[in-house]
């Protein structure tokens, strides 16, 4: 994860991702920092609706591009 600074391994957040107008919110911890390059983090919570966008997301990663 990419922000704008970096936080310290241990710290929670409370985070909103965002991915073509849909929204995942979940509280997370910091897990790995790796500078110019960004935050590891794990997930402690999600409510439903989020963590059923968050696997859309990445199901939609797991398949082929669609070729023209």
């Amino acid at each position: 994860m990419c922000a704008r600074r970096t936080l310290e391994v241990g710290a929670r957040v409370r985070g909103t991702l965002t991915r073509e107008g849909q929204k995942a919110k979940m509280l997370a911890v910091v897990r790995v920092v790796k500078p110019q390059v960004g935050m590891g983090i794990e997930f402690l919570e999600i409510d439903p609706d989020s963590n059923a966008t968050l696997w859309a997301w990445i199901e939609s990663l797991r398949k082929p591009p669609d070729i023209p």
